[in-house]
């Protein structure tokens, strides 16, 4: 979990989406609110001195190209602002969901000798926790159908040795069965594990 990500932009289409239409509120939510102080300030009047005379004026009309000018400022810069603070936010999503997708298909194909690992600073650790605890269930199953299948493999050698070198005496028969039994009871037992439906 030491490991440093350099790429900031992991799954680009998902990102930029979410940069897109978080900057696109903070704008629309800027010219809101410069529509509004607009339509609530056309009914009131103001009085300034330009060059030397005294103009009176809608307010609305007054501080329109103020309020046009530094709305559009601040949208800009909010919206830049905002954008870089949900690329570091998104960062900490689709790096986890990469690595996910990664793991994921490398357990598909029967790899399972690997741990997941996320920077701590990362969001999903739980989910990277349940993951690793699936990989090590799966695991533990199919090792105890390998102990199982080598027993198996001993027994048929054993049985093709002796059955080369001489007939076999009945409690050899006896005791191989019994053991093929147990051994098949354990196989079935570890097999269940695996719930599969067709």
């Amino acid at each position: 979990m030491g490991y440093k990500r350099r790429n900031y932009f992991i799954d680009k289409a998902f990102q930029s989406e979410f940069i897109l239409k978080f900057c696109g509120l903070v704008i629309l939510g800027s010219a809101l609110f410069g529509i509004i102080l607009y339509m609530f300030s056309k009914n009131a009047l103001t009085t300034s001195f330009e060059n030397s005379r005294l103009v009176i004026k809608s307010t609305a009309d007054y501080i329109f190209p103020g309020l046009l000018f530094g709305g559009l400022s601040v949208a800009v810069l909010t919206a830049v602002t905002a954008g870089l603070v949900v690329m570091f936010m998104t960062h900490r999503i689709a790096g986890p969901m990469y690595r996910f997708e990664k793991y994921i298909n490398e357990i598909g194909s029967g790899k399972l000798y690997s741990d997941l690992k996320i920077r701590q600073k990362d969001q999903f650790q739980n989910m990277a926790g349940v993951l690793n605890k699936m990989t090590g269930d799966l695991k533990r199953g199919l090792g105890e159908v390998n102990i199982v299948s080598a027993k198996l493999d001993k027994l048929i050698e054993e049985l093709s040795d002796s059955s080369s070198r001489d007939i076999l005496l009945k409690e050899d028969i006896k005791r191989i069965v019994s053991e093929l039994k147990k051994d098949k009871q354990n196989l079935s037992k570890a097999l269940e594990y695996f719930k599969i439906k067709y």
